[in-house]
């Protein structure tokens, strides 16, 4: 079977995470070029190598996707360098200031110091903004369709305790996925999301170290019985950017192990 991305350009960030290095990867397994960004330029780098290894043209670039400047010129960037963008994942976001549980188990949004609030915000939401307004516009330019993946959380469809502020930023950029769907289905632009279950991430290993039990506690709450591994989540993401979900958009692929079934 001919690869499913042969010829596509991806721009995907954060680098250093376990879905967006996932993601390039297996994009690059099938035939995409893949530009890497990372608030981490050695992150970012060190998948563009991996992707290059692959066969791949790749590059990497440091950037701080809540400041609009650089992500314009990180769009301007990966489509010097790889002649256009047909893909975008956006994979960089942030854990809530008090997330693992830590010394306030009870922590709560009137709690939250605006700072807190607006660091989560300015990196889950505005970012998100930022980096898909930046690449729709060099794709409508290109005039050649695209596929924009947002890479958001089970909390984006249902709060998490102790973590209002991550969960209205993921259900903000869900929101937000449905609303640019709706603006550049003229320009055979598809925007849909991926809201993963509990994962085998950074993140989330930061999670289950916040309090004894807690991974126990989690794996009894999924019906699989297990957490996901990256890799899954990039099988997602290759469906998103592939031809197979050519009719879909304004949607939220929910890779959970069944924990909305109760």
């Amino acid at each position: 079977m001919a690869p499913r991305l042969r010829g596509l350009n991806a721009l995907i960030t954060g680098a250093s995470d376990d879905a967006g290095r996932a993601a390039a990867l297996r994009f690059a397994r099938e035939g995409a070029n893949v530009f890497l960004a990372d608030r981490s330029l050695d992150a970012a780098a060190r998948v563009a190598a991996q992707v290059a290894a692959a066969g791949r043209k790749s590059g990497a670039t440091a950037v701080d996707v809540a400041v609009e400047e650089q992500v314009d010129a990180m769009v301007e960037r990966a489509v010097g360098e790889l002649g256009g963008i047909d893909i975008l994942m956006v994979a960089d976001a942030v854990m809530h200031a008090r997330y693992p549980g830590g010394s306030n188990p009870n922590y709560r949004l009137v709690d939250e110091p605006l700072a807190d609030w607006r660091r989560v915000m300015s990196y889950n939401l505005d970012a998100y903004f930022l980096t898909g307004r930046a690449a729709a516009r060099a794709m409508i330019r290109a005039d050649r369709g695209g596929r924009i993946i947002n890479y958001l959380s089970v909390a984006a469809l249902s709060a998490a305790p102790r973590a209002g502020d991550y969960s209205v930023s993921r259900a903000g950029a869900w929101m937000l996925t449905k609303v640019m769907a709706l603006e550049l289905a003229p320009y055979r632009i598809r925007v849909n999301a991926i809201a993963p279950g509990f994962l085998n991430s950074n993140m989330s290993r930061e999670y289950y170290a916040g309090a004894p039990g807690r991974l126990a506690a989690v794996l009894k709450r999924v019906p699989l019985g297990r957490i996901a591994e990256s890799d899954e989540m990039a099988e997602a993401a290759l469906f998103l950017a592939s031809d197979e979900s050519a009719y879909f958009t304004g949607q939220i692929l929910q890779p959970n192990g069944g924990l909305f079934m109760q």
